[in-house]
């Protein structure tokens, strides 16, 4: 069997949704939309046409929770580098009545001046920013995207999970016209999560598709000095998807800021 290396998600992206079925969409949509509402975007507004909330989702994947948005009355744009993964949001997004708007573009090419109410990057995305440097850069342009007032949600991959979960682990799964390995390690010592990817695809017979994937995990700490100085108000600071100050043992932070 041929094998070759591909870019991140270039291959993935036509087995993601089936990878990543255990994730609840649904409910981390209504978690952001919850934390919106309560700090004052009239979401409850939408759907009586009172009022238009502009939403950006940054490393929107293959576009599940731009679509929920979008369903529940936003006008959302939405960007993913990977032209594979805006593909396959672009064929979801097309049996939505207001669709979002679909993009490529890089985390730091983002460049909008006050546009969006609100700004999204989830399922530790923020984490794929592997420098410091890269961090505030992107935290910078994101504070202009947003109108005075706006509300930023974003959430990292803590150092806890990464050796819980990461270190030194292997998974397995197959499902109709696919097979694939994940292996998934952590290097303390430069703080770099990796997951290598190994994928048989019926439609690509005889060949081994592998993509490699790096994080680089932030303390809370870093995440917080690196607001202040692009001057985003921290309001709240959660674990997961509950609304409660985070535990040492928390897998996953949110932060939602405000202009």
């Amino acid at each position: 069997m041929n094998s070759s290396r591909v870019a991140p998600y270039e291959a993935l992206a036509e087995i993601y949704d089936q990878v990543m079925s255990h994730v609840d969409y649904v409910r981390w949509t209504g978690f952001a939309m919850e934390v919106f509402a309560d700090h004052g975007i009239p979401l409850a507004e939408l759907m009586t046409a009172k009022t238009d909330v502009k939403i950006l989702e940054c490393a929107c994947g293959t576009g599940t929770v731009a679509g929920l948005f979008s369903m529940q009355g936003c006008s959302v744009d939405a960007f993913d580098s990977s032209p594979a993964m805006i593909e396959v949001a672009r064929a979801k997004g097309s049996a939505i009545s207001r669709a979002p708007h679909f993009y490529v573009a890089d985390f730091l090419a983002l460049d909008a001046e006050e546009c969006y109410d609100a700004v999204l990057c989830l399922y530790d995305s923020v984490n794929y920013l592997t420098k410091p440097g890269q961090l505030v850069d992107f935290l910078s342009r994101v504070r202009r995207a947003l109108k005075p007032d706006g509300l930023f949600l974003f959430d990292i991959c803590t150092e806890f999970n990464s050796r819980l979960n990461f270190s030194g682990r292997k998974e397995e799964g197959q499902g109709p016209g696919y097979h694939y390995i994940r292996r998934m390690r952590f290097y303390p010592d430069k703080m770099i999560q990796e997951n290598q990817f190994e994928m048989g695809l019926d439609d690509r017979p005889g060949e081994l598709i592998c993509e490699r994937h790096r994080q680089r995990i932030y303390t809370t700490g870093e995440i917080r000095r690196a607001l202040k100085q692009v001057k985003l108000m921290i309001l709240e600071e959660t674990e997961d998807l509950d609304r409660h100050p985070p535990t040492p043992e928390a897998l996953r932070v949110h932060f939602l800021c405000r202009r």
